[in-house]
């Protein structure tokens, strides 16, 4: 009936209060990374201001390149400086940045990055965030290079600390790039992780 599909469709729909996961820490799927190396021609040096567990540097390295992580939280993933990003100027000396950062901060730490002259950096976020009148003057100020669209949902992403019930995602996600050396300027293109990086 009628009632049951919104019901349903509101449960498909609902994030747990802020309350439940203030600092927003949704640890990245390998897929995700593998994926993003399949498609992009990533330097050498890469940082993660929101490293969380390292699930985003551990498959960068392991790849070779060579890892920086911060949090403001130490998750336990190894050498992680324990620093709020947002909180003072960074020199990132040529080094890329490569991360997910907690949504509801993501303007804030793009337009970060950039403040600090990064020249190369990577977001991995909901594909919404490409909406919203607030966020106009980002894209008109600062279009990125490139936007690449997950064709396929990537495997759910599941809170920090959360215990209940796993479920399939429900969320439609991209990978954001900003390069300063390139000449593209939102170009859009698609990629299906099981296909680009069939070893996941």
């Amino acid at each position: 009936n009628i009632e049951g599909l919104i019901a349903m469709n509101l449960r498909i729909n609902s994030r747990a209060p802020i309350s439940d996961h203030p600092l927003d820490a949704y640890f990245t799927p390998p897929e995700a990374t593998r994926a993003l190396m399949a498609i992009e021609n990533l330097p050498l040096s890469i940082a993660d201001p929101c490293c969380g567990n390292g699930a985003i540097l551990q498959i960068l390295k392991d790849a070779g390149h060579l890892t920086f992580g911060a949090d403001i939280v130490d998750y336990g993933y190894p050498f992680t400086m324990v620093r709020d990003f947002l909180a003072e100027p960074v020199v990132m000396n040529g080094t890329a940045i490569v991360t997910n950062p907690p949504f509801r901060l993501a303007e804030a730490f793009i337009r970060k990055a950039i403040s600090d002259g990064c020249l190369h950096h990577v977001w991995l976020l909901r594909t919404n965030f490409l909406e919203s009148v607030g966020r106009s003057e980002l894209w008109r100020d600062h279009p990125p290079s490139r936007i690449w669209i997950s064709s396929r949902r990537l495997p759910m992403m599941h809170r920090f600390g959360y215990t209940g019930k796993k479920a399939s995602s429900n969320q439609a996600f991209c990978w954001i790039v900003w390069e300063a050396a390139s000449k593209d300027s939102c170009k859009i293109g698609w990629f299906d992780w099981q296909k680009v990086a069939p070893w996941t």
